[in-house]
């Protein structure tokens, strides 16, 4: 059995830190970070590869090579225009939990109210297990990988998470909200999402009433949603709250109502407008700001392609995107063709989230897809768990991802896609997934990964254990191998095979399978596999 630990070690990560500092050793020679088009004619297969798996998950070489063969217009379009593309997974079936009659549950005793509670907990943390396990499925299985990738990116942003609003039916319906508006108008993706009722409960303006204004909606609203830090003033917040009093949901349905009785109806003063205002008022104040779309243009830039873009760049897609008024897929269209998403600032210096991690590598390796829960059940102790942010700010992204246990933590995850160690695939996490556990572990005994490590390696052709290693690197890593991991994967794969010459007649049998499961794992270790 190959060894691990010194893939993991504290060197390990050191040597991270400086290959994601020093950015990779290819892209584009224009190192100006330039919105100008790439042409068709410079759109290389390593391009390819880098627009799936940061507009998607990206997938095998030889799904790179059918979408680069489209060119560059027309890859982007496959991925943006992705309406055209059946939906093969469908909508989720949710319905609400029946209406307590509180009259009646105030007459029971304290121990019968607490299994009546206890009960519907648990009738709703399996809702929220199919709610991860379709989203999983989603990714795992789409045709339209921009469709789930921004989805994702909505979610980061327009964050509210299940442990605040405990109720599976409504963090559903966000999500369908965040993913039907996904590359729509970021004008209606506002309205939607400021009436949704999961987004009222986790900022408590289902609280906000005349009279008694609850500030948390109003505040994130500009801070985090539209304008950032220092655009507003603690007046504007007050102001604000007040217009968004009265906007409530139905409990029993999870559908937006609006309170008239609760409302305020006086004379409001917001970011130096003055009138009897309500909540659509106020967001459309926000988006006629100067800072409103250069504010969102560079988060969307910044996820897609890299961190702490050029003032000129954000200055300029702002005004693309106010141009656009707000529509989400010209600035898409746009940052997808730019030089800029093809330099050597964008490709390889993007740490892969956990989610991201753990999709892309199940595509790359052409697998069967897993039942969908797996997403989660194995995103959550790399420290993404979907549906539960670790607060409103979302996530944060780079090398916010990768500390010890984590590296660890994803090594393991891959030995585990590969069995190598284990008879069965992980167990869920405790906690939310708890109602989930024993289907998805049924769900497992039952996959058919349906791939060959042995296999993938064969189509390489190659002759040698070191053109082996080069090919299969040249696979699976978006960056150059360093020559220190060069070594030690040939150095490894040669006392397994007994020499450097490969005789693919001779390797056969579960045995050599293991070996090849070995390597690819030892391989999926390296700080170049953490980076796309």
């Amino acid at each position: 059995m190959f060894r691990l630990p010194q893939f993991c070690s504290a060197p390990w990560g050191g040597l991270f830190v400086g290959l994601f500092l020093m950015g990779p050793l290819f892209g584009h020679g224009n190192t100006k970070s330039s919105l100008d088009p790439l042409p068709n004619e410079e759109f290389t297969l390593s391009d390819a590869r880098h627009l799936l798996f940061r507009a998607g998950f990206g997938g095998t070489p030889e799904e790179v090579q059918r979408l680069h063969r489209l060119g560059l217009e027309r890859m982007v379009s496959w991925l943006v225009d992705y309406e055209r593309m059946p939906d093969i997974v469908g909508p989720l079936t949710l319905k609400p939990l029946p209406p307590l009659d509180y009259r009646a549950f105030r007459k029971l005793s304290e121990m019968e109210r607490r299994r009546i509670r206890g009960e519907r907990r648990r009738i709703d943390a399996g809702r929220v297990y199919k709610l991860l396990s379709w989203w999983g499925d989603r990714m795992l299985r789409t045709r339209r990988p921009l469709e789930e990738k921004m989805t994702l990116f909505w979610h980061g942003h327009f964050t509210s998470s299940q442990r605040d609003v405990r109720n599976g039916l409504r963090m559903y319906l966000q999500n369908q909200t965040l993913r039907e508006n996904a590359t729509g108008n970021f004008r209606d993706l506002l309205h939607a999402i400021s009436k949704d009722p999961a987004m009222l409960e986790y900022l408590d303006n289902n609280r906000n009433r005349r009279g008694r204004p609850n500030e948390n909606f109003a505040r994130e609203v500009m801070e985090l949603f539209t304008l950032g830090i220092g655009n507003y003033t603690e007046k504007d917040i007050k102001e604000a709250a007040r217009a968004f009093t009265g906007w409530t949901f139905n409990g029993a349905t999870s559908s937006f109502v609006f309170q008239m009785r609760q409302h305020d109806y006086g004379i409001k003063t917001f970011l130096g407008r003055t009138g009897n205002f309500d909540g659509d008022d106020i967001l459309e104040i926000l988006l006629e700001q100067k800072a409103c779309a250069p504010f969102i243009a560079k988060k969307i830039f910044s996820f897609f392609a890299y961190e702490n873009p050029d003032p000129a760049i954000v200055e300029d897609l702002g005004a693309f995107l106010r141009g656009c008024n707000y529509e989400i897929k010209p600035l898409l269209r746009r940052i997808f063709l730019s030089r800029a998403f093809y330099s050597k600032k964008a490709k390889g210096t993007q740490v892969k989230s956990p989610v991201m991690f753990v999709v892309s590598t199940i595509r790359m390796l052409g697998m069967n897809p897993p039942p969908g829960g797996l997403v989660a059940a194995t995103a959550n102790p790399l420290g993404q768990r979907l549906m539960d942010p670790p607060n409103v700010k979302g996530w944060e992204r780079g090398l916010s991802w990768i500390t010890t246990a984590n590296l660890l933590s994803r090594n393991n995850v891959v030995g585990q896609l590969m069995k190598l160690e284990f008879g069965k695939m992980p167990k869920p996490p405790k906690g939310r997934m708890r109602a989930g556990r024993g289907q998805l572990r049924r769900e497992l005994s039952s996959w058919d990964p349906g791939w060959s490590a042995k296999g993938i390696a064969e189509a390489t052709e190659a002759q040698t254990v070191p053109d082996l290693v080069d090919r299969m690197a040249s696979r699976f890593l978006l960056v150059p191998l360093s020559s220190a991991s060069r070594d030690r994967l040939i150095r490894l794969l040669r006392e397994k095979n007994g020499g450097d010459v490969l005789d693919w007649n001779h390797l056969k049998g579960p045995s050599v399978e293991r070996v090849f499961r070995e390597f690819l794992h030892l391989l999926m270790s390296v700080p170049e596999f953490q980076v796309c």
